[in-house]
């Protein structure tokens, strides 16, 4: 049972002393008394109380802070389509051969140029550029990125994302509805870019790295194993927006991670409830727009209302 009640003690936030505290864990297994149901209520009771101290230590952190946590997720997500459209041609070879994986390169939409390797080392760049605390790093390696998706999306993409023209169609040319497409990557390049130009910097554990990789390529390997490419991550969006109208009064680095992901998705739920050759029942379309005007306008006023407080 102690390590039950240690580990729902990590709910609280890292600097509270709850966190550390054996008295804590030592209480709760006195209310426990060797009951299994008791000591699963008391588990839940920490979880509780840690976040409500989470939100409450929330309203200390500023706008900005907002914009530096929108970034790294922006910029994590960002390195993973990277790495997924680098080693979408990577797939299992059908006879004998000696090694289990083979590459398609003749596969017009799985072929490596200039492009992906430049996209790739400007998402890698923003990572690092965050890790490191430098915004010059930072800043240039976003915009360079927001440059090669915008040439992406207005030169090579011509609206129809299942053709290969565009870079980001090797998504969607193997099947439809699939995230991101054509010019859908577009808007998220220039929120995160607007995130890292507002963002404070702050050097970070450069253990941290390697961890970021090891979730980029978490997103990467879920792409490839779930339909619709990136598409998993509408569930992900929709929580981050009711947290953030739920909780956006209080906790002002939420509110900023909500308008920035919504902004970001926007283009692209527009475009997936207007495709022509797509029918949804108005209910869906209602509460997708609803959704997404709340995901900005209510986090907006409480983040106003805030500011005039």
């Amino acid at each position: 049972m102690r390590e039950l009640f240690a580990v729902a003690c990590r709910a609280f936030p890292r600097e509270h002393r709850a966190r550390r505290s054996d008295e804590v864990v030592d209480t709760a297994l006195l209310a426990a008394d060797g009951s299994g149901w008791r000591a699963a209520r008391e588990a839940l009771s920490l979880v509780g109380a840690g976040m409500r101290q989470r939100l409450r230590a929330e309203s200390g952190h500023s706008v900005r802070e907002g914009a530096a946590l929108l970034a790294g997720l922006l910029a994590l997500v960002n390195l993973a389509v990277a790495l997924a459209g680098v080693t979408a041609g990577v797939g299992r070879g059908s006879g004998p051969q000696l090694l289990p994986l083979c590459y398609c390169p003749s596969y017009l939409p799985y072929v490596v140029d200039w492009w992906w390797i430049a996209f790739i080392a400007a998402a890698a760049a923003i990572v690092v550029g965050l890790a490191l605390g430098n915004r010059r790093l930072t800043l240039s390696a976003a915009i360079v990125n927001l440059g090669l998706v915008g040439y992406d999306a207005i030169f090579l993409a011509n609206g129809n994302p299942y053709d290969g023209r565009g870079h980001l169609d090797v998504f969607t040319y193997a099947q439809t509805l699939s995230f991101p497409a054509g010019r859908q990557w577009l808007a998220a390049s220039v929120v995160l870019a607007l995130g890292t130009a507002a963002a404070p910097m702050r050097r970070r554990p450069l253990t941290r790295l390697p961890l970021a990789l090891v979730a980029a390529v978490a997103l990467v390997v879920l792409s490839r194993e779930t339909w619709g490419a990136f598409f998993f991550l509408r569930w992900p969006l929709a929580a981050i927006i009711l947290l953030a109208v739920a909780f956006g009064a209080v906790a002002p680095r939420i509110a900023v991670v909500g308008i920035g992901v919504t902004l970001a998705a926007a283009p692209s739920a527009v475009g997936y409830l207007t495709a022509p050759n797509l029918r949804h029942a108005p209910l869906v379309t209602g509460v997708v727009a609803l959704g997404l005007a709340l995901g900005v306008l209510l986090p907006l006023a409480q983040l106003s209302r805030r500011r005039l407080a």
